[in-house]
């Protein structure tokens, strides 16, 4: 009698356990095609690190914006840019970061909901020069059996600001010239992944690291912020009628939305336009041409900067004043990584 119980039990958890399995018509396979890694979708013009993606994390969520699944790719699945998910049916909505670390990540993993990632927020520190921040999105059907499939394109919530050339005009007594620096002024420094934050962070706030008048980054004692991103050394020296091409000289900013120029420094900031301050030595003495990017500064996209300089530029304790035209032509040239749309503008 006991062995026939046991036998009616085996066989009752042995059909139980088939119709468990077989009962998966809930459930699918969703293959996510990392198509913006490498190359990426910010191909052209951009520097081996900037196409770096040292982690990617995955996140499903359902059509209600509910998380199906979250999921940190390999090593395997980074080479074969390719991940296959095991997710319920249904409509889709997929996102990746890549470089993510830290708070942002821990953030990211916690969140429950479509609207809780979007919120997500980030510094521009965030970004490294060796692996800057990546987000994308995309839309997916996961039926039963056939599946479904996601391509995603990733995308940098940075917009690349590069210094291109630089031309001596100048009158011939001043002869040769020395281009010191180049930094970032007016950056937008906080963002989120779903891009609609509010520009509550500012860096190097008119051509300062505290926005106290005489504190001119570049001079002793005051650095730029986010350095790595905003800062670059140059000492180039410019013989008069030359032009020098610098090569790979970028700077990194969060969007702007602001085109009103820089108009001098105030003591209670008001944020403008991102400006680029090109720093000139002139008869050993250093004059500085703010370069205001009066355009929207948009999220991957590359602003390549061009300066002749034909006339001394502002004093050191006015660094941030509106230049005059006469002084300085600047064109610059935006375009969108991947696209190579072009314009141009004489300031």
């Amino acid at each position: 009698m006991k062995i026939r119980l046991l036998l009616l039990f085996l066989l009752s958890f042995s059909w139980c356990s088939c119709q468990r399995e077989g009962a998966s018509d809930d459930g699918g396979r969703l293959t996510v095609n990392l198509a913006g890694m490498s190359p990426t979708k910010a191909l052209v013009g951009a520097s081996p690190a900037e196409m770096q993606v040292n982690s990617l994390n995955l996140y499903v969520f359902d059509a209600n914006g509910m998380l199906d699944l979250s999921h940190a790719c390999t090593g395997e699945e980074l080479s074969a840019r390719q991940a296959v998910l095991s997710v319920k049916t249904g409509g889709k909505t997929v996102y990746a970061l890549a470089n993510f670390r830290g708070t942002p990540l821990e953030a990211a993993n916690a969140c429950a909901t479509r609207a809780e990632l979007e919120q997500v927020a980030f510094r521009l520190g965030d970004n490294l020069p060796d692996g800057l921040l990546m987000t994308a999105s995309a839309s997916a059907t996961v039926a039963p059996g056939s599946g479904g499939s996601a391509t995603l394109e990733l995308t940098r919530p940075v917009a690349r600001v590069a210094l291109g050339s630089v031309t001596n005009s100048l009158p011939a007594p001043y002869g040769t010239v020395r281009v010191l620096r180049a930094f970032l002024c007016n950056v937008v420094g906080n963002q989120d992944v779903g891009g609609m934050a509010d520009s509550g962070v500012w860096y190097n706030p008119n051509a300062t690291p505290d926005n106290v008048a005489g504190h001119v980054i570049g001079t002793a004692g005051y650095p730029a912020q986010e350095a790595a991103l905003t800062y670059l050394s140059l000492d180039q020296d410019l013989a008069l009628g030359a032009s020098h091409t610098f090569s790979q000289k970028y700077c990194y900013a969060f969007p702007n939305a602001l085109t009103n120029p820089n108009n001098g420094h105030t003591a209670n900031f008001t944020p403008t336009a991102t400006v680029l301050m090109v720093v000139v030595q002139i008869r050993n003495v250093p004059y500085y041409y703010p370069v205001a990017l009066t355009r929207t500064l948009e999220r991957n996209k590359d602003y390549k900067v061009d300066l002749t300089l034909v006339g001394l530029g502002n004093t050191e304790d006015r660094p941030f004043d509106k230049i005059e035209k006469s002084y300085l032509t600047a064109q610059v040239r935006v375009s969108d990584w991947s696209d190579g749309a072009t314009y141009n503008e004489t300031l």
